[in-house]
């Protein structure tokens, strides 16, 4: 049976600051729109207070958390135990983006994340801090889920953006993190819609994504064509 109450326990956030994976979820208003889940790891969660919490968004190929809550605000987070006695835990939420030069980031960045982000390279790796002001916390428990063993987080993107230059991580921000899935513009810094550089990133972008499938439908036509050609004969 589920448990649900207004704010996190002492002994709540215990619990989440163990865990070594969370997962990310929003949604935009629209009906049909797509709802993103997202993985996240990192130690990028810093519990503020009962009520309040910092994510570290990292540099990704998409903007689906961004652009939907700069759209609406709503995110939910879920944490679920991998080891020791089974639980989920779901925070529900709004949550407000802060991106590098605002003073709210800055602020939030130099008491929460410095340490461990402050070096030129790993910073390349953070695109945003969100803030997240939690109404409703539910537990539920968590018996289906798997024990599994964590070895290490994986430096991989954070190895790959810190020799990137601004122009390069610019232009990448451009071409993949301008619009989410459904057209929501994300505002990250350099990516408005509206203005032509972006624009003409992100149809580059969507270009790069269309034509291999659009190439591989008409390479499919053509055999299948020729395979209708030869049994007719």
């Amino acid at each position: 049976m589920g448990a649900f109450r207004e704010a996190l326990t002492d002994a709540d956030r215990e619990w989440i600051i163990k865990q070594k994976v969370y997962f990310v979820s929003t949604a935009p208003l629209d009906a049909n729109g797509h709802v993103n889940l997202s993985p996240k790891g990192y130690d990028g969660m810093h519990i503020l207070s009962s009520t309040r919490l910092l994510l570290l968004d990292g540099r990704g190929s998409g903007c689906e958390t961004i652009a939907h809550l700069r759209e609406n605000k709503r995110i939910t987070i879920m944490l679920c135990a991998f080891e020791g006695s089974p639980r989920i835990m779901r925070l529900f939420g709004t949550g407000t983006v802060y991106e590098p030069g605002s003073p709210e980031f800055d602020s939030l960045f130099e008491q929460h994340y410095s340490a461990e982000w402050k070096d030129p390279g790993r910073f390349n790796f953070v695109r945003s801090i969100i803030d997240v002001k939690l109404h409703l916390v539910g537990q539920s428990c968590g018996f289906a889920v798997p024990f599994m063993d964590f070895k290490a987080d994986r430096p991989t993107l954070v190895d790959y953006v810190k020799n990137k230059s601004a122009d390069s991580l610019m232009s990448s921000r451009r071409r993949d993190n301008t619009l989410s899935l459904d057209g929501i513009p994300s505002f990250l810094n350099g990516t408005d819609p509206s203005t032509a550089a972006a624009r003409k990133s992100t149809l580059a972008g969507l270009a790069d994504r269309i034509l291999p499938w659009v190439g591989g439908a008409a390479l499919g036509a053509a055999i299948a064509l020729a395979a209708t050609k030869a049994a007719l004969k």
